[in-house]
């Protein structure tokens, strides 16, 4: 088969002998889960049997400053890729199959199909929400026991998903994780795609939506010949193992490009939905409060004004929570009112500008989220090094770590690395507001007005995460 390569690709994995031959393999996404699997049995029992202090319990300071922290990290790196080696799908997935590695012809699932208003990002936004709530506010990392009875909770919901609806509904409609995966997967240089889309045109079979003898039909409940951005495909590569025509490629590609995509095409993708443009503004928010509260700024006046009111400090940090994602989306809302009207179009209404300008604003909120990353890996994430010659607290010290104090960069060189992280998400940001806009309208002009208020808010941002780094944040370890 002859190459074609698309603008912005640098180079198909799938051209790679040993590479394809990997993919292709059955085995390789159950290898992968059942490695994740030994380490969430590790963590399962650290947080059990283990020490009950947080801080030097493996189960806690894994959970809560390894994986939680470089989450992030792998969607911007690898796209969703998570989703590839996640253990909480692997259980449901096995039981809804009845097989492990190989192709069943079996199932034990109702098959059910997901209720059409629960077809969007609202769940996975408000249990993301839960989530990162009852992290902060009941201090989950401080709580080995509380860590793991949230994790077998969420194993148990993704078998129930799985057995009474069909294929990975849990991961296209209900896993918090996939709350951030799936837009912040957009910048990612990896991308699953078909190869060459005419050999899709004139294929009979379509295996890759039907499943075939060699693998299964796409879980996620895509079509792979029609994938045109990262978020929804969780790279199980189902698709690569099932097509009779080698027709599938993992590209390596420019950065950003599910963002600055060229023409009009890109606005009538399917994939960009109010909901998931909604998840990415209301990241804008929630993450600079996350960093406030873990100040001790913050925490005195919260506290002085819950005693001032007479509420109970939960109440208020609550509402402060809900009010801070709410406040955000209301304000981006108003900008793309703005915006709209200084176009001076009437090809869009405000809904869509939201929609499309949220885009551009993915690259200033990832940028946020490593920033404040920083301060847990860090910084607290050196507790890890002596938790790992005694893992459960029991006194042991296995690699002659336990006890030590150990430093991986000064506090002042990890705010340098905050501020330019923050630099390089605002100059990303700025590019993506001028590249949608002459996407958007057909005169320049217009697009050129509308970028003005968008342009004015990313700096304002910018400027407030600034602000929000500069206040020290209290070690939870």
């Amino acid at each position: 088969m002859a190459v074609i390569r698309r603008e912005g690709v640098y180079k198909d994995l799938m051209e790679i002998g040993w590479f394809k031959q990997l993919v292709k393999w059955r085995g390789l996404q159950f290898t992968l889960q059942a490695i994740g699997l030994a380490f969430f049995g590790v963590i399962v029992y650290a947080g059990l049997f283990g020490t009950p202090v947080g801080g030097e319990n493996v189960g806690s300071t894994f959970t809560w400053l390894i994986w939680w922290t470089l989450i992030p990290v792998t969607m911007l790196v690898a796209a969703r890729g998570w989703c590839l080696v996640c253990p909480w799908i692997a259980p449901g997935e096995w039981l809804q199959r009845l097989a492990f590695w190989w192709k069943g012809n079996r199932t034990l699932s109702l098959n059910l199909k997901v209720p059409k208003f629960m077809r969007n990002f609202g769940l996975m936004l408000v249990l993301f929400l839960i989530l990162h709530w009852a992290d902060s506010t009941f201090h989950l990392a401080l709580r080995p026991e509380t860590t793991v009875y949230l994790a077998l909770g969420m194993f148990a919901l993704a078998v129930v998903i799985s057995l009474v609806f069909e294929k990975r509904s849990f991961c296209r409609y209900f896993c918090p994780i996939a709350a951030i995966v799936a837009p912040y997967s957009l910048v990612a240089p990896i991308e699953l795609r078909s190869r060459d889309s005419e050999v899709c045109r004139s294929c009979k079979t379509r295996d890759c939506i039907k499943g075939n003898e060699k693998g299964y039909a796409c879980p996620q409940m895509i079509f792979p010949y029609a994938i045109d951005r990262n978020t929804h495909c969780v790279l199980c590569t189902e698709c690569a193992k099932t097509c009779p025509h080698d027709n599938i490629s993992i590209n390596i590609r420019r950065p950003f490009q599910d963002i600055f995509k060229e023409g009009l095409g890109f606005l009538r993708t399917k994939d960009i939905t109010l909901s998931l443009s909604v998840i990415a503004i209301v990241l804008l928010g929630i993450i600079p409060f996350h960093n406030l509260e873990m100040t001790t700024a913050y925490t005195s006046f919260e506290l002085s004004v819950a005693n001032g009111l007479g509420l109970p400090e939960m109440f208020l940090r609550t509402a402060a929570f809900l009010m801070m994602g709410a406040i955000f989306v209301a304000i981006f809302w108003a900008v793309s009112s703005v915006s709209r009207r200084m176009a001076g179009s009437s090809q869009y209404g405000t809904k869509h500008v939201f929609i499309w300008f949220a885009l551009a604003f993915i690259p200033l909120a990832i940028s946020l989220h490593l920033a404040h990353n920083y301060f847990h890996l860090l910084e607290e994430g050196v507790v890890i090094i002596p938790n790992l010659s005694d893992p459960f607290g029991f006194g042991w010290n296995l690699f002659g770590t336990a006890g030590t104090s150990v430093t991986i960069l000064p506090s002042n060189v990890i705010s340098i690395l905050q501020f330019l992280t923050i630099g390089f998400g605002l100059l990303a940001s700025g590019y993506a507001l001028y590249r949608l806009p002459l996407n958007m309208f057909k005169v320049r002009a217009q697009a050129f007005r509308s970028m003005v208020p968008m342009v004015v808010l990313l700096i304002g941002l910018a400027v407030f995460y600034g602000w929000v780094l500069t206040i020290p944040m209290a070690m939870r370890f």
